[in-house]
């Protein structure tokens, strides 16, 4: 049975190392193999663009630019085929001095937050793999964008938090401080904390009891969210929480002031990932190997929550020389799992051996540098 979202052809054009390339294919299965170096990666990160933010490397767009070429800019345009129909998405950038980038969906500009209206893309590569042993930012962000891809106002609600969080601060650091509209601020700063910290213990939730259900092959695991207790402490209900939190960045404005930052907001957490349900060890303490088959079972069960959530279409999934460090046992059953959700998966590996036990709706494309 084939994928209700594929991504039928992408083009790309003065992106990292390719300066012309074209895929075409409505198969299931897209495996990108070479030689290292060849830009099979450079490949799946132009397809991550089409997600919010900034893609699977998390680099600046002048980074990306195909450097050796006299043109000052690259495009990436792929045409998504859906059961009842088709889309086409391009995204541009100009490297002028005011750094022009833009997406545009049937030819009509959009933002790109509402890219999650057409698809939704997720992905395993080698260095997420470090994530069990990251920060409590990094793993923030993480678990942020998994989170939005399953619920989507999640992402809305965090970039309008971050600009009501940068108004306020310019507001109390002005000697001429506007008393009123610092209150309207910091009411709006608490109704979205309250959402925003609401999605994420709700979700977090849905995806600890899908990992439940992941296939004892993999080391699934258990995710948890805790907050200072300045927060915690709040959440008994909403229009409790709105009120004593605007009390709390009433009070703090004289400190944020001075420190340049919100002092008690929705981002100060403690994440930990314990393995299993056993509460007493962390995933940090695990086995590489071990810590590699939790991402995947965390992945799987995303996967699995947004085809749910998202009138049951199923993402497209990346997956970034992932194959090359599992068993056979341990591949057949990642194959298995991703063949039950249905999505379109985008693999990489330095050869063809790797991706032997894969279906038959598979086509397989040799990555070479096109410079």
């Amino acid at each position: 049975m084939h994928s209700d979202v594929v991504i039928e052809k992408i083009s790309i054009k003065n992106f990292r190392s390719h300066q012309n390339l074209t895929i075409e294919s409505s198969e299931t299965n897209i495996v990108l193999f070479g030689e290292n170096g060849s830009g099979k990666t450079n490949i799946l990160e132009a397809i991550s663009l089409f997600s919010p933010g900034r893609g699977m490397r998390s680099a600046k767009h002048d980074e990306i630019l195909n450097t050796k070429v006299k043109d000052n800019s690259f495009e990436i345009r792929m045409l998504l085929k859906y059961s009842h129909g088709t889309v086409n998405l391009h995204k541009k950038f100009i490297n002028s001095e005011k750094k022009e980038s833009y997406y545009l969906v049937d030819d009509e500009r959009v933002n790109s937050n509402e890219l999650l209206n057409y698809l939704r893309i997720i992905w395993i590569t080698p260095s997420m793999e470090k994530v069990m042993l990251q920060s409590n930012t990094e793993k923030r962000n993480f678990f942020d964008r998994l989170i939005f891809n399953i619920e989507q106002k999640h992402l809305k609600n965090q970039r309008k938090l971050s600009e009501l969080l940068k108004e306020r601060l310019a507001l109390i650091q002005n000697e001429s401080q506007r008393e009123d509209w610092i209150n309207i601020v910091e009411n709006k700063i608490a109704l979205l904390t309250y959402e925003v910290i609401q999605d994420r213990n709700r979700v977090i939730s849905l995806i600890n009891e899908k990992l439940k259900s992941i296939s004892q092959s993999f080391s699934s695991c258990t995710i948890e969210f805790k907050y200072i207790k300045e927060i915690k402490s709040l959440l008994v209900s909403k229009d409790y929480f709105i009120k004593e939190y605007k009390n709390i960045l009433k009070s703090k404005r004289f400190i944020d002031a001075e420190i340049g930052t919100t002092s008690i907001n929705a981002n100060k957490i403690h994440i930990s990932i314990w393995k299993n349900d056993n509460i007493k060890l962390e995933a940090k303490n695990c086995s590489t190997g071990e810590q590699k088959l939790m991402l995947i079972a965390i992945i799987i069960s995303v996967a699995k929550l947004i085809k749910e959530n998202d009138s049951g279409k199923a993402p497209i999934i990346l997956i970034d020389e992932a194959m090359a460090h599992l068993d056979d046992r341990h591949k057949e059953q990642l194959l298995a799992e991703l063949k039950e959700i249905n999505s379109q998966v985008w693999y990489s590996g330095v050869s063809k051996e790797l991706f032997s036990g894969i279906n038959n709706q598979t086509v397989f494309f040799e990555v070479k540098n096109h410079i």
